[in-house]
């Protein structure tokens, strides 16, 4: 197929990597012109606006930032890009299906980026084009291994036309392919990000309790993980969890559900835990 990625970060450039690995065409944009030229050097095509990824494309990936600021997450990026594509839908006489990759809370994709989509494109969203969220669970480190082995693929869809584009583009990876809707996809990303943010703030307080006894934290925390139903991942005991997405993402799950009305006690239980493990690393640092 003819894909093309909004937003060429980390996670942009693996997709569009891998996609490509797979015998697609992919095209690349990015507000930073600067991120572009390696892209160029490596032999793929980029585009100087998204109406040209738009109209060269069966499927547009975006995959830009969604931030935290003041637990709050910022969708000015993603909006921003929602406007354009729907500006470039507007003169698209084809099916495109719009794939949402940033990070984003539960609803969002259906109550404010699908409305930003119909408003500038004049068209009605599973009918004129397709909408998909299809989160991504890609470590910094080793992002395209990742996308290209993955554990499984989320495709949440508007609709059944939307989900089987999306389900052909994912076909060759050979792993198991969820579909469900828009809500339920956004939300088990945080799901899983969050659980493994708990996973290692509840193993650094084994580790404070272990500090405290004046017991071995790594052997404890070892040997609980050789527990298959537990795992390595997460156990390393003394270090906060940090990177660009667990904060963020605990943070504005936080504020999300405090502002439906629950109270995720656990959750900031989790943020507790990983602020008093970083000022005690910090303490130690010095």
């Amino acid at each position: 197929m003819k894909i093309g990625i909004i937003g060429s970060g980390i996670v942009g450039k693996a997709t569009g990597m891998g996609l490509a690995t797979l015998g697609n065409s992919v095209i690349f944009y990015d507000v930073h012109e600067s991120k572009l030229p390696s892209l160029r050097a490596e032999g793929y095509k980029t585009a100087c606006n998204i109406k040209d990824v738009v109209y060269l494309s069966d499927v547009v990936f975006v995959c830009v930032p969604t931030p935290t600021t003041n637990g709050q997450i910022d969708l000015s990026f993603v909006e921003a890009g929602a406007k354009n594509i729907g500006e470039a839908l507007r003169k698209t006489k084809r099916y495109v299906v719009v794939a949402f990759k940033s990070t984003i809370l539960p609803q969002t994709t259906r109550t404010k980026l699908l409305p930003v989509l119909e408003r500038h494109s004049g068209l009605r969203a599973g009918v004129d084009f397709g909408v998909c969220m299809n989160p991504e669970f890609l470590r910094q480190k080793s992002a395209l291994v990742d996308f290209l082995s993955p554990d499984r693929v989320i495709i949440g869809e508007l609709n059944k036309k939307s989900g089987d584009v999306l389900q052909d583009v994912y076909s060759p990876l050979h792993c198991p392919i969820i579909r469900t809707d828009l809500d339920t996809a956004e939300i088990i990303k945080y799901a899983s990000n969050l659980f493994l943010a708990s996973k290692i703030s509840f193993f650094n307080e084994i580790f404070m309790v272990c500090k405290k006894l004046g017991l071995n934290a790594k052997t404890v925390s070892d040997a609980a993980s050789l527990d298959k139903r537990i795992g390595k991942y997460g156990v390393n005991c003394g270090r906060p969890f940090e990177g660009a997405c667990f904060p963020k993402d605990l943070d504005a799950f936080i504020t999300f559900v405090r502002e439906k009305g629950i109270n995720p006690e656990l959750l900031k239980a989790v943020r507790k835990i990983n602020q008093e493990i970083a000022e005690t690393a910090e303490m130690a640092a010095e």
